[in-house]
């Protein structure tokens, strides 16, 4: 692999200032429901992926949508109802903290230890994938926990309303109307787990740079992605 560099992109409001064109050139991994974004753009990350049963669930067609006709290189889901694809790797996840050990290859697929959310896992792949050098954008990690427009529904969350305005996400119809969630929990869940994947990447050689703004993370070094791309 020449390039060794990967952009992992959450779907913190800190992305919609991203200016995309910076990133040709440069392999990344996309999440969740951020494909309608990429539709309407007409730009695709390299990678996508959800490791979230519940959302990975709920958006199950427009998943197999992206493993048979999106220009995605490679599609990595913890569900392996998508079949036969030479597009699609499933992710065997691992129930969280049953096991510690760092997924390093291609080969951790099939036993994959679950770091606790769906970026930190994305730049767990892509270090399985050989990447030296994670760039993170987006990554903000200062949700409100309950959006307008949403109400329970059994242990998670469902949007009843799409929002006219998101403040969790880069687009304000990131979350539609029937879209079904897990309750962010971003400084008792999101926050403790990237601290732990913080120290995995370290304990693997892994340089891992923030360049998401309004971060409220302080584990890993801060840069602008200008300087992070240089």
């Amino acid at each position: 692999m020449k390039n060794k560099t990967i952009v992992v992109m959450g779907n913190g409001p800190s992305l919609k200032d991203v200016d995309f064109d910076m990133l040709k050139g440069l392999d990344s991994f996309g999440l969740n429901a951020a494909y309608r974004a990429y539709e309407r753009m007409n730009w695709w990350p390299t990678y996508h992926g959800c490791f979230d049963y519940r959302v990975t669930d709920n958006h199950k067609e427009n998943y197999q949508k992206l493993i048979s006709d999106s220009p995605i290189k490679k599609c990595f889901y913890i569900r392996d109802y998508f079949g036969s694809h030479e597009k699609f790797q499933h992710v065997n996840l691992q129930q969280f903290g049953s096991t510690n050990k760092i997924n390093q290859s291609t080969e951790d697929f099939s036993s994959f230890c679950d770091n606790g959310n769906s970026g930190a896992n994305a730049s767990s792949v892509s270090i399985c994938l050989g990447y030296k050098k994670i760039i993170l954008l987006g990554v903000d990690c200062n949700y409100v926990e309950f959006v307008d427009g949403c109400e329970r529904d059994g242990a998670g969350l469902k949007i009843k309303e799409t929002p006219d305005k998101n403040p969790n996400y880069w687009f304000d119809d990131y979350q539609q109307a029937g879209d079904e969630y897990n309750v962010p929990r971003g400084e008792d869940f999101h926050l403790p787990t990237w601290n732990m994947f913080a120290y995995r990447a370290a304990h693997a050689g892994i340089e891992v740079v923030n360049c998401s703004p309004t971060t409220t993370l302080r584990c890993f070094e801060r840069k602008t992605l200008e300087e992070a791309i240089k």
